[in-house]
């Protein structure tokens, strides 16, 4: 699978090997010519967290990720 360019809802980019299909997302192209896909729903960045490895997220979602596992959230 090729690594696909999703932009989370505070503004962060991550890449990762996880279809944009089935999540709702706003596709654009940047000025690089780079495909993003946006989430565009909390429900759709909840499931792409879920997708990707812990290790290609920033260091403050994994933190949330820990917390939240913590106090039972999850």
């Amino acid at each position: 699978m090729k690594v696909a360019r999703f932009l989370l809802r505070d503004g962060n980019k991550v890449g990762a090997e996880v279809s944009p299909e089935g999540l709702q997302v706003f596709t654009y192209e940047d000025q690089k010519g780079q495909v993003i896909h946006a989430l565009a729903t909390v429900k759709a960045e909840r499931e792409f967290l879920r997708q990707v490895p812990s290790k290609l997220l920033p260091l403050y979602i994994r933190l949330d990720q820990a917390l939240a596992k913590a106090v039972g959230r999850s």
